[in-house]
């Protein structure tokens, strides 16, 4: 991978032309706009693990020397391969573009974009599967998508990046987007993402599972300077509004949320936001590289919304550190962050409820190890079998080959860590023994994982697998459905729907329980199941990998995804259980079979 990158700065000093733009604004007369000369560089395009992907042309005009621009057409075809973008020049400033999937219209002199289905426009997911629409989905090869309802079916967006002054620009042939600017809008719920860090251009074409723990140090290194350009800090600022203010997820729960971020936008909101508010913005704008990461870091307190938010960029960003950068760095930060608590005291209460939620945590394992055993993840008493669920994520490796029919279907003896595994195993051992009549999933120290996990769990539990969720931005409530290899023999057919278990299911949950551990008691109590325990601890959003204007990453709850029930609320604030427990009850086995047969007989 270093060898790509020393290639990828040798090759982005050269300087391939010199040119005037003189297509941007192409108006004569008094009221002419400047002319913008730019000059172009060709930059190599590589996945995270350094692998070359091609190249890419960029832009850099002279009034934004450090900001990189990239043509539409392009960004398309290093997003999806094969693809491109048509644009048609059809009046002065105006363009229409025609991407594979959706249309769109830019104003190069306002700086508008508009689409009545940006979503299309941007799509992707052809990639995952054919003729799939923009909508969540990790790929885990036991499920797959099947359709996508929307409620309406299109809105009109029109994006003002005038209103942040941001630049967009053209010419006869194309338009050009800052490149951070164009990434934002194209990273979707597979984490398909691009990055560009000054000398590369970093695309995640497998999503998440391309950049597992986050972005590789040999991406980062180049970034991590003392200082950074103002015409950088400047845009960077900028376009870090735009997108947090258009396209953050508003889970309902954030310090910023509440201070009106929505109505007045980011940056307004940080300078009404007193003495922390306007530290953070400050510190946001800085040329200062360190104050910069520090100011990422103080903005993750106003917008904490439980576990889905990083906007440190130092959790995304993979920065080594035994380097001098990172000690200088974390001193600032450290520092600032302190400073940043004494102006904004209400965020111990923000911290208290993360606090209190990981002390539950242990306790609660502490409390089933006392009663089930150290790491035993099925438990049989009475009439009533415990699965200890502790993840929705799984090992994919083992389940991916079993698919592809590379290898064997994954078991406890060759899979002991993988979750979906021990649920699998679980379920058999449950229904196979003639005493056991009630399933206790316990999802109670459970932070969440993959949606693809939570919609087999619904499929085998309830039949069904729904997945319910509404854009933020233009409103509509969508209802994408999957089909399940409910009987995991690597076929979607019709043995699937011959699965049946004769059980009483139950959910145990806690305050613990966030993301997907919140999402599956709501579609589970909307079905019928009963929910033990603790109120879970919500988080409604699906999270993105976001590239910096610098090249960093941060992540944040997305407006393409919050999550709801089947009445369409928001699930953030959490689910109620059907029976309220002390802890002490969790696991009670007693008490606990006799609410659940009560619920049943009663049903």
């Amino acid at each position: 991978m270093k060898k790509v990158f020393l290639l990828s700065t040798l090759l982005c000093t050269i300087i391939l032309t010199s040119c005037v733009d003189s297509h941007d604004n192409p108006v004569v007369g008094p009221d002419a706009p400047e002319v913008k000369d730019y000059a172009e560089r060709l930059v190599p395009v590589v996945d995270p693990r350094g692998e070359a992907q091609g190249m890419v042309m960029l832009r850099f005009y002279n009034d934004m020397p450090s900001v990189a621009y990239v043509s539409i057409s392009d960004f398309q075809s290093i997003m999806y391969p094969g693809t491109t973008v048509m644009v048609t020049k059809t009046a002065p400033n105006q363009y229409a573009l025609t991407s594979p999937c959706g249309m769109a219209t830019v104003d190069t002199a306002k700086d508008l974009f508009e689409s009545d289905d940006y979503e299309a426009f941007t799509n992707l997911m052809g990639q995952v599967q054919a003729g799939m629409p923009n909508t969540t989905y990790d790929a885990l090869p036991i499920i797959r998508w099947k359709s996508l309802e929307k409620m309406p079916e299109n809105v009109h967006v029109t994006l003002d990046y005038g209103k942040y002054g941001i630049d967009l620009r053209a010419d006869d042939n194309d338009v050009y987007f800052p490149f951070a600017t164009i990434a934002d809008l194209y990273v979707d719920g597979f984490m398909h993402l691009a990055d560009y860090n000054g000398q590369t251009v970093m695309v995640a074409p497998n999503g998440a599972y391309s950049l597992g723990d986050g972005y590789p140090q040999d991406f980062i290194e180049p970034i991590l300077q003392e200082t950074r350009t103002a015409d950088m800090a400047d845009f960077a600022y900028k376009n870090l509004c735009f997108t947090l203010t258009n396209f953050f997820g508003y889970p309902g729960r954030t310090l910023l949320e509440n201070n009106g971020l929505r109505e007045k936008g980011l940056d307004q909101a940080l300078q009404d936001y007193g003495k922390g508010g306007q530290m953070t913005r400050e510190l946001l704008k800085s040329e200062n590289m360190y104050d910069y990461i520090a100011g990422t870091a103080t903005l993750g307190c106003l917008l904490n919304d439980g576990g889905h938010t990083y906007t440190d960029v130092t959790v995304i960003s993979q920065i080594d550190k035994e380097t001098p950068f990172y000690t200088a760095m974390n001193q600032v930060k450290t520092a600032k962050i302190d400073e940043f608590k004494t102006y904004c005291p209400e965020y111990a209460d923000v911290a208290k409820v993360i606090y209190d939620r990981s002390a539950l945590g242990k306790d609660l394992k502490e409390k089933r190890t006392e009663k089930m055993g150290e790491g035993v993840k099925y438990y049989k008493e009475g009439s009533t079998a415990y699965c200890w669920f502790n993840s929705f994520l799984c090992d994919d490796s083992g389940w991916r080959k079993f698919y592809k029919g590379e290898g064997p279907k994954p078991t406890v003896e060759t899979f002991p860590d993988d979750w979906l595994v021990a649920l699998i195993d679980a379920l058999e051992k449950a229904e196979n023994d003639p005493e056991v009549k009630n399933f206790v999933l316990d999802i109670s120290t459970n932070g969440g994982g993959s949606s693809d996990v939570v919609m087999f769990i619904t499929s085998l539990f309830c039949n069904k697998a729904d997945f319910l969720y509404e854009n933020t931005l233009t409103g509509q409530r969508m209802k994408c459905s999957y089909e399940v290899d409910r009987n995991l023999d690597g076929k979607f057919d019709e043995k699937d729907d011959e699965v049946e278990y004769h059980l009483n299911f139950a959910l145990l949950i806690s305050s613990y329980s966030f993301s997907c551990g919140n999402l599956l008691p709501a579609l589970l109590k909307d079905y019928g199941i009963p929910l033990l325990g603790q109120q879970s601890g919500g988080g409604s959003c699906c999270v993105l990998y976001n590239p910096s204007a610098d090249g960093f990453g941060y992540r944040y709850s997305t407006h393409r995804g919050r999550l709801i029930n089947t009445k369409g609320e928001n699930i953030d604030p959490g689910i109620t259980p059907t029976y309220e427990l002390g802890t002490d009850d969790f696991f009670n086995v007693e008490k606990v079979m006799q609410l659940v047969e009560s619920y049943y007989q009663n049903k």
